[in-house]
């Protein structure tokens, strides 16, 4: 099965008893509520935990315009950029859609918006819960099957963040030598 934004809104209407949809514009209730809150709902889960599968790594060209603040240099953050993890200068600013620093270089890594076909078993379902939470209200009228979403998106939530975490060996530990000599 191909997964896409309608597939993921689909089985989350599904969640809360209403029909699946074909289409974001397909004229049904489902649809109008699935295309106002999906993509927001979507960027939000991507930028709110550094997830392994929705990072990238760039290497930022310089732009030639000086920067107005006292900087040497101005970066353009990459258009797919949702969240800036580390820039590799610890010395910048971030105004708008540039990065302003005196380094010649600069290599970000940033969370980007994967495309749906990409995402993992663990995030599409940890999706379907939150949209289902969030389509509770305007589509059933119901707090209760919004909470009672709300509380499997948490655990679905808890899983993919282990899961996504196991993707990436763990940082060795640095000798010490603070905590040799206590031995």
């Amino acid at each position: 099965m191909i997964v896409s934004a309608i597939t993921i809104s689909s089985n989350a209407l599904i969640l809360l008893g209403a029909e699946p949809i074909a289409s974001f514009i397909d004229g049904s209730t489902g649809a109008t509520i699935a295309s106002n809150l999906y993509e927001s709902s979507y960027q939000s889960m991507l930028a709110t935990h550094r997830w392994r599968f929705a990072t990238k790594k760039a290497q930022l060209a310089r732009l030639s315009m000086p920067p107005p603040n006292g900087y040497n240099y101005a970066f353009q953050i990459p258009s797919d950029c949702l969240y800036i993890i580390t820039p590799t200068t610890a010395d910048y600013e971030i105004y708008g859609s540039l990065i302003y620093t005196n380094d010649t270089s600069l290599q970000l890594e940033y969370i980007y918006r994967v495309s749906e076909d990409k995402l993992p078993a663990y995030y599409v379902k940890m999706l379907e819960f939150f949209l289902a939470a969030q389509f509770a209200i305007p589509l059933a009228g119901s707090i209760e099957k919004g909470s009672f979403y709300s509380g499997l998106f948490l655990d679905q939530q808890r899983k993919a963040k282990f899961a996504d975490s196991t993707q990436r060996p763990q940082d060795s530990f640095i000798d010490s030598p603070y905590v040799n000599i206590r031995f």
